[in-house]
């Protein structure tokens, strides 16, 4: 029975986590509803592969996808990029780039990205203080009180999400701005409130866009490819890590890449990789398909769309500080203080993803001084 329960909390748990980014992507001028269909194309994705890494709206992805604010172009970089990943996971490359890197290499990588996921709570306290606070604390302290119950995570995520969000809608008697977030002289793909799918009016909000090729293109689409590179090898591997399992980089890269097509061609966003509580449930396969299948109903659906009032953003910074530090940083910067030939390599590798946000740049520069000493 616990288990049971363990593992459809998760699956709320991560719902209730996307439903922000997903909003973030409305407000940066792309469709919700055709994302609907990245996460079923993600949940058959998964089930065919056995893949225990789900997909779903990342905020930085989402923002380098839409940088220019002309929908057409990120339309047809996210295509472009998706045409890119996939040739490269069909031909194993992805795999190959991780181990040309090395374990130093990566797990520095990945270190640099727990911090940056540390340092999205420090930018949420500065925009939302209270909301902020009480998910960290309720994260901390379910965390620790949890340690040895192998569920810690899952519950972690549920608790400091539902007692942020209560104190948000009871307490403070607030509710999210949603028009506010939109971002003025962005192009805006208007979508009505209809969720019945039998309606003609429901696949009006179906429009088709012509996608197009320029340089502006081309440069959007290569900053694709090198942040979803990094993204999938750093959050596959922390949450295969967290699974107790293994993640294939291909697999994974060739599963969002297609789960991509049908979004974008309707204007939706781009989905990827994320760090999943599903990890840590019962099951996590099993979880991460079920979850995807239910958002992309429920996306399709309309509820997520009218969920956005009743969840801040900032009821995820506690789950994200305790992934960020305990469950990704720490396991992975202790293995480079007892590597004396590759451990600086992971600290560069560590550092040049925590300053610049990116996971490729920062496996890039791993690489460089990686090899840089080996000719030295």
């Amino acid at each position: 029975m616990e288990q049971a329960i363990a593992f459809v909390v998760a699956i709320v748990a991560v719902i209730i986590n996307g439903v922000p980014q997903l909003l973030y992507a409305q407000s940066r001028g792309f469709a919700l509803k055709p994302s609907g269909f990245a996460y079923l194309v993600g949940a058959l994705g998964n089930l065919l592969t056995g893949s225990v890494t789900p997909i779903s709206g990342q905020a930085e992805t989402i923002t380098v996808a839409s940088v220019r604010k002309n929908l057409r172009n990120n339309v047809s970089s996210i295509l472009l990029a998706t045409v890119i990943m996939v040739t490269l996971g069909l031909f194993g490359y992805i795999t190959k780039i991780s181990n040309f890197a090395g374990p130093a290499v990566v797990n520095g990588m990945m270190a640099g990205v727990g911090l940056i996921l540390a340092g999205v709570s420090w930018d949420m306290f500065e925009k939302e203080k209270r909301v902020t606070l009480v998910s960290l604390a309720s994260a901390l302290l379910t965390f620790f009180l949890l340690h040895k119950n192998g569920n810690k995570l899952v519950w972690t995520i549920f608790i400091s999400v539902v007692i942020s969000t209560l104190d948000f809608l009871l307490l403070q008697r607030r509710r999210v701005d949603v028009k506010a977030m939109m971002e003025e002289g962005r192009d805006q793909v208007v979508e009505s409130q209809e969720w019945r799918f039998w309606k003609k009016a429901y696949w009006a909000d179906f429009k088709m866009v012509e996608p197009t090729l320029n340089f502006t293109v081309v440069l959007g689409a290569l900053s694709l490819v090198m942040l979803n590179i990094g993204a999938n090898i750093s959050f596959g591997g922390i949450t295969a890590s967290i699974a107790q399992t293994t993640q294939n980089f291909d697999h994974l890269s060739i599963i969002n890449s297609l789960a991509d097509i049908p979004s974008s061609l309707f204007g939706g966003p781009p989905i990827e990789a994320i760090i999943s509580g599903t990890a840590a449930a019962p099951a996590p396969v099993a979880c991460g398909i079920v979850f995807m299948a239910a958002t992309g109903l429920l996306i399709l659906l309309g509820v997520v769309g009218r969920l956005g009032r009743y969840l801040p953003a900032q009821s995820i910074a506690g789950f994200l500080f305790v992934i960020g530090i305990f469950m990704t940083f720490i396991p992975n910067v202790n293995p480079l203080a007892g590597d004396g030939q590759y451990g600086a390599a992971g600290y560069v590798s560590l550092a040049v993803t925590a300053w610049s946000k990116n996971p490729f740049l920062g496996m890039v520069a791993g690489v460089a001084a990686k090899y840089l000493t080996g000719c030295f």
